[in-house]
């Protein structure tokens, strides 16, 4: 008996392997980022320094996943598949925020929420975000509603709306992301970074002058 092959068949079967062998050839690594610090540490750092509450942090939820986003206009979005969190962002700058105010305050006491009952914690710090990322005209910005408040009764001490844009990055994705082997966001990230300082340099002046007066 003679074999009859199917040309639709054998045609689907090449498309598919090319399309595998494509996929293998176009096959790239997840780049992945995070905030830092960006206050250094003092000289001394007391143990016995003022008790710092940091959090509950909230994101909007576009913002709210592995892929870096990036605003294309007033109402467009742009996620970058390849460059993502390496980790969940809010932890990342709920962490980032603790140190920048532990090293500005030159305190040890300082606690993530949600911390324990005991925990003696004598200014908290909360803050809804409301715009975190690279903006359409390449700069970074940092919106956010923040509050101190005092933990033992809740009431709120300090309320403030900041916004926060550093030019540094200005241009970076679109020129890095063409060239071989660059990471198109460290640029971005690090701009982020800064942003977040300046508001944490904020939040420390406001908890000074609390507990000064």
């Amino acid at each position: 008996m003679s074999l009859r092959w199917n040309p639709v068949l054998l045609l689907s079967a090449a498309v598919l392997a090319q399309l595998a062998l494509a996929g293998c050839g176009t096959d790239k690594p997840t780049r992945l980022y995070v905030l830092s610090a960006t206050t250094e540490q003092p000289a001394t750092m007391s143990p016995q320094g003022i008790g710092i509450g940091v959090g509950p942090i909230t994101l909007p939820k576009y913002l709210d996943r592995p892929q870096i986003v990036t605003s294309v206009s007033a109402n467009e979005l742009s996620q970058a598949n390849l460059d993502q969190w390496g980790g969940d962002l809010n932890d990342n700058i709920t962490r980032v925020l603790a140190t920048n105010l532990s090293n500005l305050l030159g305190t040890e006491r300082v606690s993530l929420y949600p911390w324990q009952i005991r925990v003696p914690i004598d200014y908290q710090v909360t803050m809804d975000v409301t715009k975190f990322e690279q903006a359409a005209d390449g700069s970074t910005v940092l919106s956010a509603f923040w509050s101190i408040t005092n933990p033992s009764d809740g009431t709120v001490l300090q309320m403030h709306q900041s916004t926060y844009r550093d030019n540094g990055a200005a241009g970076g994705v679109g020129s890095q992301i063409t060239t071989a082997g660059a990471r198109p966001y460290d640029a971005v990230v690090a701009a982020m970074s800064r942003d977040l300082g300046l508001l944490s340099r904020d939040v420390a002046a406001a908890v000074v002058a609390l507990k000064g007066s």
